[in-house]
């Protein structure tokens, strides 16, 4: 077996790893903590300094990559990492000493609800000051799992990223007797720190950074004016989610926040999974005919991944809303977890699944936005999205409480997906809409039969009243055999390659 090819494998399992770990860690709160207010508080008051986590870990990957080869071109690629790493230690640095004064505040002015219980704000004020306290060593870490990847290290950057929530998990297990819900976000501090740790000790501390090296400031410019774009416009989703959270918590109902979470969390796996291990995939193939200036295989590869994303994103979502209470049960309900919180996050999770879809497809829709140094373009939209949010968030939540908060994300999720994708196809002069519907359609009808035969199976028989893992491993499993089935009856392409491939994600496109 070729040294690319497990490095492939690698790379795959590690971030399953990676998504499971993240799902784990879901589990672990809700099992503890349940839908109490306390998860309220920590989730409410978590997703604040989880939007600049994020739009540091992710934004990073896709700006310093290309910064990096740029300057490694001239040999001087360590000097670059130095600089780079320096400047947004301070950054972040900054960052964090303003959330940590800031944070009390926040917490009085956008979420004076937690104020009725006994513990409320103390909860939610510590989740956000000891998330803002870790951004410095996030930012690091960011810096650092760019350069990984540049070194083709991918596994070793998402193992660091995996050890942060092992963390996180272990502290919450550990500890939640003694320090209540205040165990999570500590084990994510010490998980940060630890993670940084290792990239030290596998670099080795003398060559882990040029001490001495002084820093360049317009160097640390001039990437940051490349940066902030994109990781803005990565963070859109979690940013629309604070969005979400801040009209949750306002409704002024214990559970709420939490319940809500939890289903779209559930709901977003198909995405983590698929969303982001096809766009991957499909980013070098759309890169390399941009550098051959090849217009017609940009579209192709942009054409594929699309079809790609919608033949196992559709009938996955589509399973998830027949099976989405026994599904929210076998995943949740242990512990502090009841009966009553696995209805209402069913019926959540089910209004969040247009986001998942949508997100999904817009995934690969981005990449092609990227390849072609258009991300502003994407930044406004995504500006126009979060505005959208606030005005849809505010008028489905007073018409409909909890449930209207999800549906505003399915809605806002559409309009995003809808606008890049007509946009994305005026700059590269369209697509072959005939090859784009034909598949399309037959996707759709698959997916429609399998449902169909799976509602028949559900309503007729006895396979209800098994186990739920049992009762969704056993539908799940017709499911995929009729879909497939299906496909290949129409010589679906797509689905003639993945099984001639065995499944190798590689060569798919």
């Amino acid at each position: 077996m070729s040294k690319l090819k497990i490095a492939s494998i690698l790379f795959l399992l590690s971030t399953f790893i990676l998504k499971f770990s993240s799902m784990l860690r879901d589990l672990v709160i809700a099992g503890l903590f349940g839908d109490s207010y306390r998860a309220d508080a920590y989730i409410a008051a978590m997703t604040i300094p989880n939007a600049l986590v994020l739009f540091m870990l992710t934004g990073m990957k896709d700006a310093f990559l290309p910064s990096y080869y740029k300057f490694d071109a001239i040999g001087k690629g360590e000097e670059h990492l130095t600089n780079i790493a320096k400047g947004t230690m301070w950054i972040s640095l900054i960052l964090s000493i303003i959330g940590v004064i800031l944070a009390a505040p926040i917490v009085r002015v956008i979420y004076p609800s937690f104020g009725q219980y006994e513990d409320g704000f103390f909860i939610a004020t510590w989740t956000i000051v000891i998330y803002f306290a870790s951004l410095v060593f996030v930012g690091i870490n960011a810096v650092y799992e760019g350069y990984f990847d540049a070194q083709r290290k991918f596994s070793f950057s998402v193992f660091s990223q995996t050890s942060v929530v092992l963390m996180t998990i272990a502290f919450a297990l550990l500890f939640h007797d003694q320090l209540g819900i205040i165990a999570v976000p500590i084990g994510y501090f010490v998980g940060t720190i630890f993670s940084l740790v290792l990239k030290i000790l596998y670099r080795t501390p003398k060559k882990f950074i040029k001490w001495k090296q002084p820093l360049d400031k317009e160097e640390v410019k001039q990437f940051y004016a490349i940066f902030w774009p994109v990781g803005l416009t990565i963070a859109v989703g979690q940013i629309n989610l604070m969005v979400n959270t801040f009209y949750a918590a306002g409704l002024n109902e214990e559970g709420v926040v939490a319940n809500l979470n939890y289903a779209f969390r559930l709901v977003n796996i198909p995405q983590a999974i698929f969303g982001v291990t096809i766009a991957t995939i499909a980013f070098p193939i759309i890169a390399r005919a941009k550098v051959l200036h090849d217009m017609a295989f940009f579209r192709k590869g942009i054409e594929k991944g699309i079809l790609y994303m919608l033949m196992f994103i559709t009938p996955t979502l589509a399973g998830m809303w027949l099976l989405m209470e026994p599904l929210v049960e076998a995943v949740y309900e242990r512990g502090a977890f009841s009966p009553e919180a696995t209805a209402l996050t069913a019926s959540y999770a089910i209004l969040y699944i247009g986001s998942t879809f949508f997100y999904s497809i817009q995934a690969v829709v981005a990449k092609g936005f990227y390849t072609l140094e258009k991300g502003h373009l994407m930044m406004r939209i995504g500006l126009g999205s979060i505005l959208l949010n606030v005005v849809s968030n505010y008028i489905f939540s007073q018409l409909f409480g909890a449930p209207g908060i999800a549906l505003s994300a399915s809605l806002v999720g559409m309009f995003y997906s809808a606008v890049t994708f007509t946009m994305l196809w005026k700059l590269i002069d369209g697509m072959e809409a005939k090859y784009l519907l034909k598949n399309t359609f037959q996707i759709v009808l698959a997916t429609a039969a399998m449902l169909g035969v799976l509602v028949v199976i559900e309503w007729q028989t006895a396979i209800s009243t098994l186990p739920s893992i049992l009762h969704i491993a056993i539908l799940s499993s017709i499911g995929a055999v009729i879909y497939f089935a299906i496909l290949l009856l129409f010589k679906n392409e797509f689905a003639k390659k993945l099984i001639e491939k065995g499944g190798d994600p590689k060569s798919l496109l």
